[in-house]
């Protein structure tokens, strides 16, 4: 299973294993959906995507962004 998905629509990368309520994944459209060779929230910066706020920048801040 993928561990990072990103948003097209709104360029925001969540992290699938942590996702809040308030990540609203489910609503994001097939269209938009974008996973990351490799799988790393590095990749994802690269490609121009943002943490989510709520299930990446606060796991984020914990685990020194080691996941």
């Amino acid at each position: 299973m993928p561990g990072y998905m990103g948003d097209k629509s709104c360029m925001i990368v969540h992290h699938l294993a942590v996702m809040k309520q308030e990540c609203k994944i489910y609503y994001v459209k097939k269209k938009d959906q974008s996973y990351f060779v490799p799988d790393t929230l590095d990749q994802a910066e690269k490609d121009g995507f943002v943490s989510c706020s709520h299930c990446i920048d606060n796991i984020a801040v914990m685990t020194d962004r080691n996941f």
